[in-house]
């Protein structure tokens, strides 16, 4: 049982373990980090220029204290051991680690400022390790690359017939002028953020075509097939012990999470696109398009960041090159995967792996789910 679930969190499928809860399963895994992290802002923030040696060793000493004697009443309320892990992790708890380091620097100095940072950097740190915790997200980027050459073999066919018709747009695009002007003209965070509209577009489509895709895997898994399906898996001496197996429906938390699989695959086979377009604009740039070239379609002088020789002609790679094949790469993600998840048939290829994978799933979770409830009805 526990290496099945293991099993689930190594594919970024942790809501598969029966009750699955945050309380337990998320704030509670985040402690250790959470009490370091405590510390370190108490040794960095609690210490005053104003105050002598002894005063901030002081006020470290008191910081680190407060933390503790919150920890022992915290327990004590809950009727548990004065210094013991916490088994749950609750709204006030969470509260308290994002606004009691932060209250540390007003206490010591008034420094509103510094608190105001602190809890914002708190904040963002809690919801990483949140996210991280919740849905397996470390683990389930390691298992979606271990998986990513079979992935690229089975769509390469998608790939070839998708790419002229995109090539054709694209390369039209990366040769016009205003493409370049729009380059030298606009700055770094400015065209970052243009070509982050872009990505989100494409990751909005993947995140609304989702629960169909979802809905048409469960519609074809076949009840049957189940002990086939977890063969090579932890459960396979679950499945050999029990009789018939069925797949109940999936949960509001189960169905987000393996929206979330899916998302996060789709976008891992169009980000491998969009980086090899890009990779291959920069090369098309500096073999075609040389530096005069570009400082005649700008009007101004390009930034080269270094040339060479190609047969007598002085080629070189220049920021404003970078700046439109980034662009003209994040375009070609958007119209990539616009193109992969509207046409029926080069979607069914595309996910053809994908779908095989949450089928074993959820055949996985079958069979779990019925060991779980018999044993616990016993």
């Amino acid at each position: 049982m526990r290496a099945t679930e293991r099993w689930f969190v190594s594919r970024g499928l942790p809501h598969f373990v029966y009750q699955f809860r945050s309380s337990r399963d998320v704030w509670v895994a985040v402690v250790p980090i959470v009490l370091l992290l405590f510390v370190i802002e108490i040794a960095v923030l609690a210490p005053n220029e104003e105050y002598p040696v002894l005063g901030s060793i002081a006020a470290v000493v008191g910081g680190v204290l407060v933390l503790v004697a919150i920890w022992m009443v915290t327990n004590k309320l809950r009727g548990r051991p004065w210094i013991a892990r916490p088994d749950r992790i609750g709204p006030v708890e969470v509260l308290l680690f994002v606004l009691g380091p932060a209250l540390i620097p007003v206490a010591f100095g008034g420094q509103w400022r510094s608190a105001v940072v602190t809890a914002g950097i708190n904040f963002v740190v809690l919801s990483l390790a949140y996210l991280e915790r919740r849905y397996a997200v470390v683990s389930l980027a390691r298992w979606t690359l271990s998986h990513l050459a079979n992935r690229i073999r089975s769509v390469s066919g998608v790939i070839l017939r998708a790419l002229p018709l995109l090539l054709i747009v694209v390369v039209l695009v990366f040769y016009t002028v205003e493409s370049w002007q729009l380059a030298y003209e606009l700055r770094w965070p400015v065209l970052l953020l243009g070509a982050l509209l872009f990505v989100s577009l494409g990751l909005v489509f993947a995140v609304i075509r989702a629960p169909e895709q979802i809905g048409e895997i469960e519609a074809d898994f076949d009840p049957s097939s189940i002990r086939d399906l977890v063969e090579a898996t932890p459960c396979a001496p679950l499945a050999a012990r029990r009789g018939s197996f069925s797949s109940p429906p999936l949960s509001k938390s189960e169905r987000r999470n393996v929206r979330m699989v899916v998302v996060v695959s789709e976008g891992t086979l169009v980000a491998i696109v969009g980086v090899a377009m890009f990779l291959f604009f920069v090369v098309l740039g500096m073999i075609t398009v040389p530096p005069h070239l570009q400082a005649t379609w700008i009007g101004q002088p390009p930034n080269v960041l270094f040339t060479f020789d190609l047969f007598g002609e002085e080629m070189g790679m220049t920021t404003e090159l970078i700046k439109v094949a980034g662009f003209v790469a994040s375009f070609s993600a958007l119209q990539f995967t616009v193109s992969l998840l509207s046409d029926r048939g080069y979607e069914d290829e595309f996910l053809q792996g994908l779908r095989a994978d949450l089928r074993q799933a959820f055949a996985v979770r079958a069979v779990y789910l019925k060991t779980v409830l018999t044993n616990s009805s016993a």
